[in-house]
């Protein structure tokens, strides 16, 4: 009998090759970062003794369209505000500019790459805390507030690590998106290496070079004027129903507001604002939007088959 050889030994694996420190690599790292934030998603809702008391509840969040169809919101930021913030799920972290940093006081610890954030407040009533911020001006930031392409500063960039704490439903029809609190942390992306931050690679720095080129434009050509943004009349109310044709009903008022001051409650259903009739959340929202800080507001609503009057004035909101 004819013995056949014995196969060879599979080669041994070759080594991995090391990550570039250039662009690509951490473009890639921050790639990876993201599939980790997504992959933990999944298993969100397990919750537990600490968990946010805002956990599932959902908030009405206004939103501006700017002049380059990009979604702007109001932000505090450790209480100082409101600043405008984009909302940019393709952005890896909270993004905020050095210009805000500085004006608030918010800067890294020596050494370190994330700024701490104690408290981020929503426009709409979300609020999350202790997050971390980068402080930075990326080069889309620079150059559109230099030309003012978007109609209003923008100061800072909402990106994944604040927004995949949110279940998001955004209407272009409304004039707010729903944002409803998700029992889930994403993870944060990597940090680059010490060396790294301090010496961008070549591609970066090509990048960041299109901010001053914008500059330079904007003084040739002239800098787009700003819309005048005023600052909203705070009520302290949230309130649940339909759009047209139908009750609107407090859900809440909220501890301190103006509302609950005047003892409105949870459950009081919404007949007029100032003397307009409310018939649905459109024509709520329309009684309100010129609202202003220390208005006066009357609103009549009608609780256990009567009605009631509740005279306040509006507080200071966004």
């Amino acid at each position: 009998m004819r013995m056949l050889p014995s196969p060879s030994p599979p080669p041994p694996p070759s080594p991995p090759r090391p990550a570039s420190r250039g662009g690509l690599g951490l473009g890639l790292a921050f790639l990876a970062a993201l599939g980790l934030g997504l992959a933990s998603h999944a298993g969100f809702g397990a919750g537990g003794p600490g968990r946010d008391p805002q956990v599932g509840r959902s908030f009405r969040v206004p939103y501006r369209l700017t002049d380059t169809n990009h979604f702007l919101v109001r932000v505090r930021i450790n209480g100082k505000g409101p600043f405008n913030f984009l909302v940019d799920s393709g952005a890896p972290a909270l993004f905020v500019a050095t210009e805000t940093a500085a004006q608030i006081g918010l800067k890294p610890k020596k050494g370190q790459f994330w700024s701490p954030v104690e408290r981020l407040d929503f426009e709409g009533g979300a609020t999350l805390k202790d997050v971390k911020a980068r402080v930075e001006d990326p080069f889309q930031l620079v150059g559109m507030n230099a030309l003012g392409l978007p109609g209003a500063s923008i100061h800072g960039i909402l990106g994944f690590t604040i927004l995949a704490r949110f279940r998001l439903e955004i209407d272009p029809s409304r004039d707010r998106m729903t944002w409803t609190r998700l029992d889930h942390d994403p993870a944060d992306p990597p940090v680059p290496p010490q060396d790294d931050r301090e010496g961008p690679p070549a591609e970066l720095r090509a990048m960041n070079a299109i901010g001053p080129l914008a500059k330079g434009l904007a003084f040739l050509m002239g800098k787009q004027p700003e819309e005048e943004r005023l600052p909203r009349g705070f009520l302290g109310l949230e309130w649940s129903g339909p759009e047209a044709g139908g009750r609107v009903r407090v859900d809440r008022a909220v501890e301190g507001s103006p509302a609950a001051k005047a003892d409105l409650r949870a459950g009081d259903e919404i007949v007029r604002i100032n003397g307009r009739s409310v018939d649905g959340l459109k024509a709520a929202h329309a009684a309100t939007a010129a609202l202003r800080p220390g208005d006066s507001v009357s609103l009549v609503v009608r609780r256990e088959g009567a009605e009631r009057t509740a005279n306040f004035k509006a507080g200071e909101g966004f």
